[in-house]
């Protein structure tokens, strides 16, 4: 198969595969949202998918959901994620050979925290708004940290990227 082609492939399983983790595999935190796997997935991308292929799949993945589920971050969403994917990079053999692949998910996980602390603020007019925000968004980017290394670790044992082959 072509390498275009592959990539097309992938960022569209990656897109689906972001919007089914979000919609079926949510966990309430107890501050009004929830914990998920799509931003795990995200960076994921990130770390896959070449530019600008990535932060198409970091937007439209969890659009969609917000698309469906709850519009009114859709805006916000397909905004601030790509953001997130900006973080990784594609280069070495595996997903967590590249020291800076080691570092995204956490300036990821800020960036996600700061801009969705200011969607809250001007959605719902203040800072109370997005302070109210702030221990479920850490949490949220907590586990997708988490999620991150647990998954790029099982792919890299699998030499996933080695098999992709972009």
């Amino acid at each position: 198969m072509h390498s275009r082609t592959r990539v097309l492939v992938m960022s569209g399983l990656l897109i689906a595969i972001i919007f089914f983790a979000i919609w079926q595999f949510r966990v309430p935190n107890g501050f009004g949202g929830v914990i998920h796997f799509g931003d795990s997935l995200i960076f994921i991308a990130g770390s896959l998918l070449p530019l600008p292929f990535s932060l198409f799949v970091a937007a439209i993945g969890p659009g969609l959901f917000n698309l469906v589920e709850i519009p009114i971050w859709f805006p916000y969403t397909i905004a601030i994620k790509p953001l997130m994917a900006l973080c990784f990079t594609t280069k070495g053999e595996t997903i967590l050979g590249p020291i800076r692949n080691r570092i995204a998910p956490f300036v990821a996980a800020i960036i996600n925290t700061v801009l969705y602390f200011g969607a809250n603020m001007h959605l719902f007019n203040g800072w109370s708004a997005g302070v109210a925000a702030l221990p479920g968004l850490a949490i949220q980017g907590v586990g997708s940290i988490i999620f991150f290394f647990i998954i790029a670790g099982a792919l890299d044992l699998a030499k996933a990227k080695k098999m992709l082959n972009f």
